[in-house]
């Protein structure tokens, strides 16, 4: 990433959580794009093996994280989960312990930016936030494990 980034007036991010299996890990996979659709991030992450949920949250807060460097005036949060982004839009409540800590993260964090707005696409318009989530698991798989 570079050092400087332009302010951004609008700005879009596509983000993905994703577990190993047998929950060995946990990916993030993040796509920054502009007001005119260009990709101008690509970000990954390993973690700790988490639930599903929590991994989508991960995954949110580390879109609002990077778009922070950006201060964008608007911006847009495309994910595949249904569970989170109805949570963010406070269509449904946070009744999980675990889910309400990322939740309220996640709150404190979209209050930087003037306007956030989530929307909920199918899997198949996430793919490439998907397919960093999926490389970010392969990098981080077997990593401190002896054997």
């Amino acid at each position: 990433m570079a050092l400087f980034r332009k302010r951004e007036k609008e700005l879009s991010v596509y983000c993905d959580g994703g577990i190993g299996d047998n929950h060995t890990g946990t990916g993030l996979g993040v796509v920054v794009r502009n007001a005119r659709n260009e990709i101008i991030g690509l970000v990954k992450k390993s973690l700790p093996p988490m639930t599903n949920n929590e991994a989508e949250y991960a995954a949110l807060v580390l879109a609002l994280e990077t778009a922070i460097r950006y201060r964008p005036r608007v911006l847009r949060v495309y994910m595949d989960s249904e569970v989170v982004i109805g949570q963010m839009i406070g269509r449904f409540s946070v009744r999980s312990k675990a889910l309400r800590s990322w939740h309220t993260y996640a709150c404190r964090l979209a209050r930087k930016f003037r306007e956030v707005q989530y929307i909920h696409i199918p899997r198949e318009a996430n793919r490439l936030a998907d397919a960093l989530a999926n490389e970010a698991l392969t990098d981080g798989a077997g990593k401190g494990k002896c054997g």
